[in-house]
């Protein structure tokens, strides 16, 4: 898996080089508006929506959908005008190499372990271009 997020906490500085951290999210996560599909933590999720509700207060439209490179909002719109178990079934299908012993697909495990392998893979490269 690629990562195919950007995180939308505006002064998120945890990517490389200091910018906005790209991380993986699932169609699941985006689906059920999960905070892991618009942050890299729970903290820059915090962050994000209080800026969202700053920027409402001054009577600013905001982009809530999450930044996805893999998807245009109007595909991301489109996923979430599908069923949720659908969405549902889909990515635990594109996760199944992450399936438990008795073929069962943690979905929030699956996203941790696979951003974890993208975070060692990211500190390799910068380890190796030092």
């Amino acid at each position: 898996m690629k990562a195919n997020t950007i995180c939308k906490y505006s002064k998120c500085s945890l990517g490389p080089n200091g910018g906005q951290k790209r991380y993986y999210s699932c169609g699941y996560c985006a689906a059920t508006e999960n905070w892991k599909s618009m942050a890299c933590c729970r903290e820059h999720y915090q962050l994000y929506i209080a800026e969202v509700l700053a920027a409402r207060e001054r009577g600013e439209a905001i982009d809530l959908l999450p930044d996805r490179t893999d998807l245009t909002k109007e595909e991301i719109q489109a996923l979430k005008q599908k069923p949720l178990l659908q969405i549902k079934k889909e990515t635990e299908e594109e996760l199944r190499e992450y399936a438990d012993e008795n073929g069962c697909v943690s979905i929030p495990e699956a996203v941790d372990a696979i951003n974890k392998a993208l975070e060692k893979e990211d500190s390799f490269r910068q380890e190796v271009i030092l």
